[in-house]
């Protein structure tokens, strides 16, 4: 089925239930009545949290937000927790996509910059931005590396699905314009960026390079990270030792775990090597200095 007008009133009252509760097989039920891989580029605007939400029905991320209320609200609340508990907190947005977490945690802090390489993804978070008149998110149109080059962006069927690495989702196309990478140490200092507090870093396996080209900054300021774990993405990082060893010294990291009865939820477990071999989600990366800050957090949530 397609969303559009005449089915909108049932995606509405669908929305209703999404929002207060994840059920078992509830994903199962909404993709066979609206698949989000069979819809059309249909708009539309619907309250998210004091703002107005500009999405469209054939961007995954936008089906969520429509069917759920926000993608990934679990980890999005626990950021924005942790930005009110930090003094003048900037937030790094790396991997922005089609802007649903910059404008979600524009009102949580100071400072937010978000960095996106792919050009059709521009126009979809400047129009969520300026519909909200969000004044302190700068949208950087490049993407975060080891070091400055350009590189091919391999696209799928979808706007939102491109990778820097070959081979991740459905990726079957090479864009004709490389897309501008640059590494965070450098942009930082060009763009006077000199405190980061969270950074979230979601950019479909090209997450081990992005740290190492911020290593210098992560070091300064130690941050609160969550990044984005795929199984393309532990073939980049190696082991868990190796993956540690990425980041400054002195981190703990959680992983963000789907239990599964009658109601879904996510819960926080600590990182180990033997879930690591087999974990697939988001990784909360907390320095030691902020554990303390981290776990009060959580047993708030």
């Amino acid at each position: 089925m397609q969303i559009n007008k005449a089915t909108f009133p049932l995606v509405c009252a669908l929305r209703q239930i999404g929002k207060r509760v994840r059920l078992r097989g509830w994903e199962r039920f909404l993709r066979l009545v609206f698949n989000p891989d069979r819809q059309q580029h249909v708009g539309f605007k619907i309250p998210f949290y004091g703002f107005t939400y500009q999405g469209y029905a054939d961007n995954f991320i936008d089906w969520n937000v429509l069917f759920y209320g926000s993608y990934e609200s679990f980890e999005l609340r626990l950021l924005s927790a942790l930005a009110l508990q930090i003094d003048e907190p900037v937030f790094l947005d790396v991997g922005a996509n089609v802007g649903h977490h910059a404008l979600y945690m524009s009102t949580s802090v100071n400072q937010l910059h978000a960095f996106e390489p792919n050009p059709c993804l521009w126009s979809l978070i400047t129009e969520k931005l300026s519909a909200n008149k969000v004044k302190n998110t700068t949208l950087h149109r490049f993407g975060l590396g080891v070091i400055t080059e350009s590189k091919p962006l391999y696209l799928g069927p979808e706007c939102a699905e491109a990778s820097l690495i070959s081979g991740v989702n459905r990726n079957y196309f090479i864009s004709n314009t490389p897309v501008d990478i640059i590494s965070g140490d450098e942009s930082f200092h060009k763009l006077g960026i000199h405190k980061l507090d969270l950074v979230k870093i979601d950019i479909e396996g090209f997450e081990k390079y992005a740290i190492e080209g911020m290593i210098l900054s992560l070091t300064k300021s130690r941050p609160i990270m969550l990044v984005e774990l795929t199984e393309i993405g532990r073939e980049q990082f190696g082991s868990f030792s190796e993956f540690i060893k990425i980041f400054p010294k002195n981190y703990k990291f959680y992983f963000c775990h789907w239990v599964s009865s009658l109601i879904i939820r996510k819960v926080i477990r600590p990182a180990d090597e033997l879930g690591y071999a087999i974990f697939v989600g988001n990784v909360f990366c907390v320095p030691n200095e902020r554990k303390t800050l981290f776990t009060e957090v959580i047993d708030r949530s």
